[in-house]
């Protein structure tokens, strides 16, 4: 019995190593190919509106236009769409005395 407990206990041990080894290096290769094979970033949500359960108004700017959009589980509805002066962040109509960017 002591030899079968003695080379299960260095299975075991080995077993340990290896995992030891492979989870920090499949940690870096994972965010390495995150950081160089990133999705294309063009589209942004600037802001979210939640309207109550499984329902919000989104403002995203994708290709120098702003849209916004209704979601909801089962779609997503355009309601306007505005071009984009600069790289502004949207500022509230409250704030800069003017229209809301979207009536």
């Amino acid at each position: 019995m002591n030899l079968i407990d003695g080379e299960m206990l260095l299975g075991f041990i080995k077993v340990v190593i290896v995992l030891a080894c492979l989870t920090p290096l499949i940690y870096l290769i994972t965010r390495w190919y995150g950081k160089f094979h990133s999705i294309n970033r063009s589209v942004t949500v600037r802001e979210k509106t939640s309207l109550g359960a499984n329902k919000a108004l989104l403002v995203v700017e994708w290709e120098g236009n702003r849209y916004l959009l209704a979601v909801t589980n089962q779609q997503v509805s355009v309601i306007d769409k505005k071009a984009v002066s600069g790289d502004a962040p949207p500022v509230p109509a409250a704030e800069k005395g003017g229209e809301p960017p979207f009536p």
